[in-house]
């Protein structure tokens, strides 16, 4: 009877299939600890600090706070609480005639959990004041000279100001 099921067309067959199957079987090793973070992967960051037109330059570096765990295969790649940073692009205080001021901040990059520099896209925050223009000319026509000098308001961004950011380039990293 054996035999017989040795000589079976059906047990060839069934032989060269599982051949076959351990073939093309992929292999992985668990636990070498390589995570791929792909370009375009969300980071959520918020402000730390109150940020005003007239207490910036051109720049200068602003920090800024991940909000929540960046997770690559249930693996934290950026913690939050890490401080991001951006860099003042453009700024300017409020000026004579009504004229507001405003601020453009340019998000650059975080540090992830093993200690590389992640480089960030998108997400610029730019802020304006108020624009007293119209008023500040109507007023120093039409009631006193002296309403020319009055300034428009500087641009304001308040502590926890909500700024979404993604990942530049795809990293390879050891985690």
């Amino acid at each position: 009877m054996v035999a017989k099921i040795q000589n079976s067309i059906f047990s060839k067959h069934v032989a060269v299939l599982l051949s076959f199957a351990c073939l093309f079987m992929s292999f992985s090793i668990k636990g070498d600890g390589t995570v791929v973070l792909n370009a375009g992967t969300p980071v959520s960051l918020e402000t730390i600090n109150m940020i005003q037109s007239d207490n910036v330059s051109v720049g200068q570096t602003i920090d800024f706070r991940v909000k929540y765990d960046v997770k690559v295969d249930d693996k934290v790649v950026i913690a939050a609480g890490s401080i991001a940073k951006g860099q003042v692009m453009r700024a300017q205080r409020a000026k004579a005639l009504g004229k507001e001021g405003f601020v453009e901040i340019q998000i650059k990059s975080v540090t992830a959990v093993n200690g590389d520099e992640v480089f960030l896209t998108g997400g610029n925050v730019y802020q304006e004041g108020e624009d007293k223009q119209t008023m500040s000319i109507a007023l120093g026509l039409f009631v006193c000279i002296l309403f020319l000098a009055m300034k428009g308001k500087n641009a304001q961004v308040p502590p926890g100001y909500q700024v979404s950011s993604s990942v530049a380039t795809t990293l390879k990293m050891k985690i």
